[in-house]
């Protein structure tokens, strides 16, 4: 069987090609939505595995658009994320049609359990391969931008957090740089190779130079 997997994470990739070859299936690889229904429409897959935050097209729009193909809708189409793992989530990608909404990492024997599973309700006709109509588009439509909405305000605060924090050492470091500065203690430091890269003003006063070039730069 041929399974295709979509994600522009390469260890990830690495990592289910190599799980998934190694129990005997065929696996191709995307690196984003765009290139994957380019490889669906070259050839047949029985099965799709697919991360959701990617550049081009994410996996949310890849699964709708797929669930939309008479040709293609037929497909299982498996989530497997580490970014959107919220509940809501789930029950979006569940709406578009995915077969299962799986949250990075897996261990490895559980995963291929699972597929297992998959593929074997899949030729027993027990995964449904509905296609999703006009008003149940507009729906979808609206709640995608939810979810892209709540991702994108959930960055801004990681964001925001992360600028905070910078700003918090630095400020740290800046008090720490005055402290040395302005200490009566002569204070120098140099490099592996003991090469002198800073002396304070107390340095240079104790061993008589007039400035820091005198020194920097020299095995000390």
């Amino acid at each position: 069987m041929n399974i295709l997997i979509v994600d522009d994470n390469i260890e990830n990739l690495y990592f289910l090609q190599s799980l998934l070859k190694g129990s005997g299936y065929n696996v191709k690889n995307a690196l984003n939505g765009k290139e994957a229904l380019k490889l669906l429409s070259e050839r047949d897959f029985g099965l799709i595995i697919s991360d959701i935050l990617m550049p081009v097209m994410d996996g949310f729009e890849l699964c709708r658009r797929i669930k939309k193909d008479e040709k293609l809708k037929g497909i299982p189409f498996v989530f497997y994320t580490a970014t959107y793992t919220e509940k809501k989530d789930e029950e979006f990608a569940l709406s578009l049609g995915a077969s299962k909404f799986l949250k990075k990492p897996q261990e490895p024997e559980e995963f291929l359990k699972i597929v297992k599973d998959i593929i074997k309700n899949m030729k027993s006709d027990k995964i449904k391969s509905e296609s999703i109509h006009l008003d149940e588009d507009k729906e979808i439509f609206k709640l995608y931008s939810e979810r892209l909405v709540n991702k994108l305000e959930k960055k801004m605060l990681d964001l925001e957090k992360e600028i905070f924090e910078r700003k918090r050492v630095e400020e740290e470091l800046r008090e720490k740089e005055y402290s040395i500065e302005s200490s009566s203690s002569a204070i120098a430091t140099a490099d592996l190779e003991g090469n002198m890269t800073y002396g304070n003003p107390a340095f240079l006063k104790t061993w008589g130079f007039d400035d820091a070039k005198e020194f920097l730069g020299r095995h000390f």
